[in-house]
Parts: structure tokens; sequence; C-alpha cells
């Protein structure tokens, strides 16, 4: 016999159900994809390379590769990266910044000054 599902349907911070919200326009946060927007802008402005590593630390962000590339299709973004070798370790991971061209975009869709 099959047992009835007693879940309740996600709900968003307003309380509706059924509806989500992908920019946070409804409540006036920021989406996770432009917090982390936010902060590749904030350590290319101070010279620092992101890595998936340091957004899982300062962004509690698990899905760093896939979030990159979602906001390059979304915003028209090409986010450069470059695979690195630790030495110390062997393994290899991506480094992530913003060209010029796309600081620029990232400075409009942030609204920064």
């Amino acid at each position: 016999m099959k047992k009835h599902n007693k879940k309740m349907p996600l709900q968003t911070l307003t309380g509706q159900s059924g509806k989500y919200q992908t920019n946070g326009e409804n409540n006036h946060t920021l989406s996770k994809g432009l917090k982390v927007l936010s902060w590749i802008y904030d350590w290319t402005a101070q010279g620092l390379n992101c890595t998936a590593f340091d957004s899982f630390k300062h962004n509690s962000d698990t899905i760093f590769t896939t979030r990159v590339s979602m906001l390059c299709h979304r915003y028209g973004l090409e986010i450069p990266r470059k695979r690195v070798k630790n030495p110390s370790t062997g393994n290899s991971y991506n480094e992530y910044w913003l060209s010029d061209n796309d600081i620029i975009k990232v400075k409009k869709i942030l609204n920064k000054d």
C-alpha cells in the first residue's frame, strides 16, 4: 500500500507556496548568484583571483563553477578562468576573475558606481 506524502509544499520568504524567487526582487534581497557576482567583482577589484574553495568559505556556495556558468549565460559575461596546479598536493583547480569588459557590465548589473 502506498503511503500518502504529508510533506508541506515549498514556500518562499513571503509565504506563498508554488512561486519561486530567482533574483530576490520581491523581498529586496540579492539572489545567491548576484551575491557571488558581487564577491567576484570585489575580489577582482582588489587584484585577487577567485576559486571554488574561496567561494565556499566566503559565500557558502557549493556550486561555484555551475553558478559562474549560469552568470555568464544570463548576463552575457565572459568570466576568464585559468587552470592552476597546486605544487604541494599536485591537484589542480580553476581561478576566476573579471575581464575589463565584464567589470563594466557587472557595475551596471549591481548598480555600483
